[in-house]
């Protein structure tokens, strides 16, 4: 049964280095557990959006909330879903633009059409955080 999750958590001062490390990372592991998915970062926090079965999500949870790196991880979305919205992508990151004026259309024009509605809301939402 496949499966959606979207969590958020806190993470100050990661740069781009460390970013990269942490996709090549979810890239790795996502790909030996069939797990696809997007992380977005807006210098604070975390949203990331991974689509899988059950147990895959729930080893990758496991490994997230241990991570040291951030801290407060909250699910906030956990739906059943018959189709992946991020079929292709092991991990995507999409980079939200710097000017907070421009983040939700550079989003919404960069998230795959499947995302449903909703979860669509949520992670324009979380772009306009600073």
């Amino acid at each position: 049964m496949l499966r959606q999750y979207v969590y958020i958590s806190t993470a100050d001062g990661i740069g781009p280095a460390e970013i990269a490390l942490i996709l090549e990372a979810c890239q790795r592991n996502n790909a030996a557990r069939g797990i696809t998915g997007l992380l977005l970062y807006n210098g604070r926090n975390f949203l990331q959006l991974l689509e899988g079965d059950v147990e895959d999500l729930s080893w990758v949870m496991r490994k997230i909330e241990a991570d040291p790196r951030h801290g407060g991880v909250s699910i906030i979305e956990d739906i059943s879903i018959a189709t992946r919205a991020c079929p292709d992508w092991l991990m995507r990151h999409i980079r939200i633009a710097d000017q907070v004026s421009e983040r939700r259309a550079t989003l919404d024009a960069e998230l795959p059409a499947e995302i449903e509605p909703n979860l669509r809301r949520i992670i324009l939402n979380f772009a306009a955080l600073n």
